[in-house]
């Protein structure tokens, strides 16, 4: 690209901004979005496809391309997908409890839909704080390469989530459970928990958090232009805040 390709023009005041700038130096204007609109290439989801297929084969290559050309179509699919596997998990739970009805699929799926949440948060939440350390520590990647890294990043997440749903699904222990009995149900979701699929289960979800952690530290490294310490570092931290949660949820009661 060009130095005069990278030139912006101020959509308020339509002076044309130095290279680099984003602020207008004439009146001010925000031009990170259309800064960002004109360096960054639109992906299809073709490529995406292929990006999430080279994530496993050949993960050097999508790195360089996904810290270079940033989207959000990939973190919406992998967003969508663990929604998916925490609800299969639900369900595996009402299942193994004998709560099987024909009202089952619609809990499924509102489920499904409520599930969204917890994904969506994880993605924010870990993006905020990437970028601010990386700002802190002088990184210099957008708010979009961030977001699109830390979204890619949640592949192993994805794999952990639908995995375990299948597993639990299938090696869930099975009981008889009263559905208005909120004691029982406890003592129900507790035995779940320290079953052998609820402690594999929490076994693969860790692994998933460090392995996203790894991914998202070779993309951060060249979207930020970082050390392999300072994107350790950015990295490590939301990191260590999911698995500190998810250990508190499995071993607190």
């Amino acid at each position: 690209m060009s130095t005069e390709d990278l030139l912006i023009q101020c959509p308020i005041c339509n002076e044309t901004a130095p290279e680099g700038y984003l602020l207008c130096p004439f009146c001010g204007a925000d031009l990170t979005i259309t800064y960002q609109t004109k360096i960054f290439a639109p992906v299809t989801y073709k490529e995406v496809w292929g990006r999430i297929k080279s994530l496993l084969s050949k993960p050097r290559v999508a790195f360089t391309d996904i810290a270079n050309n940033p989207d959000s179509k990939g973190v919406t699919i992998f967003i969508f997908a663990i929604s998916f596997g925490m609800a299969l998990q639900i369900f595996a739970l009402l299942m193994h409890n004998y709560f099987f009805s024909w009202r089952l699929p619609i809990i499924f799926i509102v489920m499904w839909l409520f599930s969204l949440l917890l994904p969506l948060f994880l993605w924010l939440i870990a993006s905020f704080t990437i970028r601010t350390t990386a700002r802190l520590l002088g990184g210099k990647g957008t708010k979009k390469q961030i977001r699109s890294v830390v979204g890619y990043g949640m592949l192993p997440l994805t794999l952990a989530s639908l995995f375990n749903g299948l597993l639990y699904v299938i090696a869930l222990p099975w009981n008889r459970t009263n559905i208005f009995d909120f004691a029982e149900i406890f003592t129900s979701m507790t035995r779940f928990r320290n079953s052998f699929a609820g402690i594999f289960g929490l076994i693969i979800n860790i692994l998933g958090f460090i392995a996203a952690g790894i991914y998202i530290v070779f993309m951060l490294k060249p979207a930020s232009n970082f050390s392999w310490i300072e994107a350790s570092i950015s990295t490590g931290l939301p990191v260590i805040l999911f698995i500190a949660l998810l250990l508190t949820y499995y071993f607190a009661a």
